[in-house]
């Protein structure tokens, strides 16, 4: 879902292109590795440093350690760094392909006793390279967010990023070293959801960018008649009945101002109770009642702070905010600006 998502976005900005195809991998991966947990009961114990789970780890730990890259700069751009970058990887999972072709034993490695038999072997020399490999990668996936912020003016929180993706990295390591069940789950649980943490923070300009309900201007309210037909007769007409009901309280009684004004308040001044104000105000883009008064609040503070009518936070609490602090937040939040850089930018310098 994630995949297609971003695939869809990387038709308008190509951005996001690495990103989905690099998400798709991991997702593919994600397939395999719960077909082979799910059915390790019917092969041989895994034992330690199995060569399906350490070629996992570095398939996983180089597209990890690359995925941040697609924040700044389409992968395609520098696909032939992010190749070279990833010859090691495939050098082995080449050998490991020839040897499995080649019907070559594979050495049954359940203690330490057991890497210290075996410990010259060709394919226990290669187990212990795959995981040298995975460590390089582990390494830059805590490395390069911090590089990438340092030197590109990227979001800080990039960083705690690659910090939980390095973390859950090192779990994997330890899967390897003694295979869980419970601990695979628990490893593929957190890295969906340290990946999740990146997705939400890829859509989040997309979000910014969505506008919030426009106000609907309302000179005369609906009759009590008309909506009891509407009710009858449609129930989108009779959500935008009410909808004007509010509306019109809303704009000519301006009872927001008053910072003891709440929802039960307006309940009873537009004579619907709770949950069909709570209906009809989502019905028409709002998320609840909270919100809505709080749209009108930060609409009339804006327009008085423009009229020269306010020009200090103190007085934000002539639109029925309780505190200053809770104006800066609403303000920021519903008109993406800064309450305080908007009062500098209305207030007359003292003659």
């Amino acid at each position: 879902m994630m995949s297609l998502v971003l695939f869809n976005f990387a038709r308008r900005s190509v951005q996001y292109l690495s990103q989905a195809w690099i998400m798709l991998l991991i997702c593919i991966m994600y397939c395999f590795a719960l077909f082979f947990i799910t059915t390790h009961s019917c092969i041989p114990p895994l034992g330690m440093l199995h060569p399906v789970l350490l070629l996992y780890l570095v398939a996983t730990a180089y597209l990890l350690s690359i995925y941040p890259l697609g924040l700044c700069m389409p992968g395609y751009l520098q696909w032939g760094r992010m190749l070279g970058y990833a010859t090691p990887a495939f050098i082995l999972i080449f050998i490991y392909l020839i040897g499995l072709m080649a019907d070559s034993n594979m050495a049954h490695v359940y203690t330490a006793d057991d890497i210290g038999h075996y410990f010259l072997s060709g394919d226990v020399l290669l187990r212990f390279a795959a995981l040298s490999l995975s460590g390089y990668y582990i390494v830059n996936i805590f490395r390069l967010p911090h590089r990438l912020v340092r030197h590109m003016q990227l979001p800080s929180d990039l960083l705690a990023y690659g910090s939980a993706l390095g973390m859950v990295s090192l779990l994997f390591v330890a899967l390897t070293l003694e295979f869980n069940l419970i601990m695979a789950s628990v490893y593929l649980l957190l890295q969906t959801v340290v990946n999740l943490f990146l997705f939400f923070r890829i859509m989040r300009p997309f979000l910014d960018g969505m506008r919030y309900p426009t106000f609907r201007m309302v000179d005369r309210p609906p009759t009590q008649e008309e909506i009891t037909v509407s009710e009858v007769e449609d129930f989108n007409e009779a959500n935008l009945h009410r909808f004007e009901m509010l509306e019109y309280i809303m704009q000519h009684d301006k009872p927001y101002v008053d910072a003891a004004f709440n929802r039960e308040r307006l309940c009873r001044l537009a004579g619907f109770n709770r949950h069909v104000v709570l209906q009809t105000l989502r019905s028409q883009g709002y998320n609840d009642i909270h919100e809505y008064i709080s749209r009108y609040r930060v609409a009339e503070l804006r327009r008085l702070i423009e009229a020269g009518e306010v020009n200090e936070l103190k007085k934000t609490a002539m639109v029925g905010f309780k505190t200053p602090k809770t104006a800066i937040l609403c303000f920021e939040k519903y008109e993406g600006k800064d309450l305080n850089a908007l009062l500098r930018q209305h207030t007359l310098p003292m003659a």
